[in-house]
């Protein structure tokens, strides 16, 4: 494994971005390229080669593929695959720090977070998996909206693209940086965050999590409040509601279906609760990223 140190006190830019979309058996070509190529798994798995490596992107995979490096497909993917590609230049020489020298850099940026608490630098591994997909694909519908709608500002679609390379970047360290100064509480309390988080689907109750983890409903009522902000019937909402804007974004499925996916059975409730959170409707916020560049070669 290995990160590609960037920084970005200016935004990174995007050169080119698309969907790849194939009803029949497909194998990437073989091809060198002389910029960075970010893809993003989104159905099926593509199998790809670089150099002697050999890589399998399927749903919520990240791959960087490097500059000057062949590339080529080693074995067909199904029909029906998908992904997002990206292509990119960085303004600086390359900075590629291996595995151990990752560790290394990660240790004296917890020194370094810890006093000062500001990064100018971003890190991308060769491959990650995405469990933040919800903000990762509703940033990425954004850019392929922006990329091709030939907005008049330039860096448009540079900041956007940026965006996404930081989502990837906090990804990678969170599961990298230690963090000392959580308290036993802090530890409980993101075991409540990930269950409730997994189970937002199911028709949850403040009952339900305090029967769950052995708390009154008061007491936790105020574990929620201190650590999110949010009352625990919020927190739910707001785990729905992403979830449904990135089936939006990304899926033909009906508002109807997109709400039983996100956890409701009143379809005007979830647009009526939809509106409120989002100022649009569903349909709005499809239609407002609904430009993009499809290939299937």
């Amino acid at each position: 494994m290995t990160y590609l140190k960037v920084n970005v006190d200016a935004p990174i830019q995007l050169i080119s971005a698309g969907e790849f979309v194939n009803e029949v058996p497909w194998k990437h070509m073989s091809r060198s390229i002389e910029n960075f190529e970010l893809i993003l798994g989104v159905q099926e798995t593509v199998y790809i080669r670089e150099e002697r490596e050999d890589f399998e992107v399927g749903e919520g995979d990240i791959l960087l593929l490097y500059p000057g490096r062949t590339h080529k497909g080693y074995r067909e993917s199904l029909p029906g695959v998908k992904f997002y590609w990206f292509h990119f230049d960085v303004p600086t020489t390359l900075n590629v720090l291996s595995n151990e020298e990752m560790k290394q850099e990660a240790s004296a940026l917890d020194g370094r977070l810890q006093r000062h608490g500001v990064m100018r630098d971003i890190y991308l591994p060769q491959c990650v998996q995405a469990d933040n997909g919800d903000r990762i694909h509703i940033i990425v519908n954004q850019i392929l909206h922006v990329a091709n709608s030939h907005y008049l500002t330039y860096h448009s679609a540079n900041y956007l693209f940026t965006s996404l390379l930081i989502e990837i970047s906090e990804l990678a360290l969170s599961r990298l940086l230690s963090n000392p100064v959580s308290s036993q509480g802090n530890v409980s309390f993101n075991k409540i965050i990930e269950w409730t988080r997994i189970h937002a689907e199911e028709p949850l109750t403040v009952t339900d999590l305090a029967r769950k983890f052995n708390y009154n409903k008061d007491y936790i009522s105020r574990l929620f409040k201190q650590n999110t902000g949010m009352r625990p019937l919020e927190f739910i909402h707001s785990i729905r509601i992403n979830k449904a804007k990135e089936l939006i974004s990304r899926t033909d499925m009906s508002i109807k279906q997109v709400a039983e996916e996100a956890g409701y059975t009143d379809e005007k409730y979830f647009m009526r609760l939809f509106k409120n959170t989002v100022h649009m409707t569903p349909s709005q916020y499809r239609n407002a990223y609904h430009k993009t560049f499809m290939n299937n070669v």
